[in-house]
């Protein structure tokens, strides 16, 4: 038979291995739920970060979209990766806000030469629409009253000739930003073809004292 005393003994060991496998198990439940409370944190983490990031993304694409726009495709090309060489203390927000801020800046464009551009091509246009006129005349003899007009036309026409000149060289030649600027020296191309007039006028004077 068993001693009363040892299985009293065997009882309380028992007792006691299932208390602390009781408390174990507790304790484990209580760490796996707080990992599970974690692992959700770190997930909604994840998302969060997630649509950061492609916030970010969408707004760099802005700015590319934006650039490619004021400076035109060619100029501006395709949109980068990430580079390497960002200082690791730079915020990505911060970096995409100073990158909107430049291509918002105004370019300061030296707009003398290309007046001066345009005033030499606006006279030019001129002096060749002219000639060709005044070759035109003398082929077409038969035209009466008509040479009259391909002859001397082209000269009174000569400012709008050289504005015209320039204007298409300004639209088809200058880069898609630079337009914003340059717009306005077509005005060069209006004098220049006035030259055209100014030598007409030396020719007229020249005639008539002579």
């Amino acid at each position: 038979m068993t001693d009363p005393q040892t299985a009293r003994r065997a009882y309380k060991e028992y007792a006691a291995e299932a208390g602390r496998r009781l408390i174990a198990a507790e304790e484990a439940r209580r760490r796996l739920d707080e990992a599970e409370e974690r692992r959700t944190e770190a997930y909604a983490s994840v998302e969060q970060e997630w649509a950061r990031l492609d916030g970010l993304e969408e707004r760099a694409a802005g700015v590319w979209r934006e650039l490619t726009t004021r400076f035109g495709p060619h100029a501006v090309g395709q949109l980068p990766d990430p580079g390497d060489d960002v200082r690791r203390d730079q915020e990505a927000a911060e970096l995409l806000g100073d990158a909107h801020r430049r291509v918002r800046e105004p370019v300061n464009y030296p707009l003398a030469g290309r007046y001066i551009q345009t005033v030499v091509l606006g006279f030019v246009a001129a002096v060749v629409v002219t000639a060709v006129g005044f070759e035109l005349a003398k082929g077409l003899r038969d035209l009466g009253q008509v040479r009259l007009v391909l002859a001397y036309g082209p000269v009174l026409a000569a400012p709008l000739i050289g504005q015209q000149a320039a204007k298409g060289w300004i639209r088809l030649r200058t880069s898609h930003e630079e337009r914003e600027y340059a717009v306005d020296t077509a005005t060069g191309g209006l004098a220049g073809g006035g030259g055209v007039w100014l030598i007409a006028l030396i020719f007229i004077v020249v005639h008539i004292v002579t």
